[in-house]
């Protein structure tokens, strides 16, 4: 969507990361990776939530393979 709130959690449910997307042009968002500590994330699988004014909130997964 163009206006979001992308949270990415790990599978403990503790918050890694949050991006606020608000590109009417692209639906595309980049992340370093990092974590909201400033620190690279581990390789494992990820839960993200995407909460958009007029849809329904979206969960997925993801997976990061170094």
């Amino acid at each position: 969507p163009q206006k979001c709130k992308i949270s990415i959690f790990s599978l403990f449910g503790e918050l890694v990361f949050e991006i606020r997307h608000n590109d009417p042009f692209s639906g595309n968002e980049w992340w370093d990776l990092r974590t909201i500590n400033n620190q690279e994330i581990a390789p494992g699988l990820y839960i993200f939530h995407v909460e958009a004014p007029q849809n329904d909130p979206y969960i997925g997964k993801f997976a990061v393979i170094r």
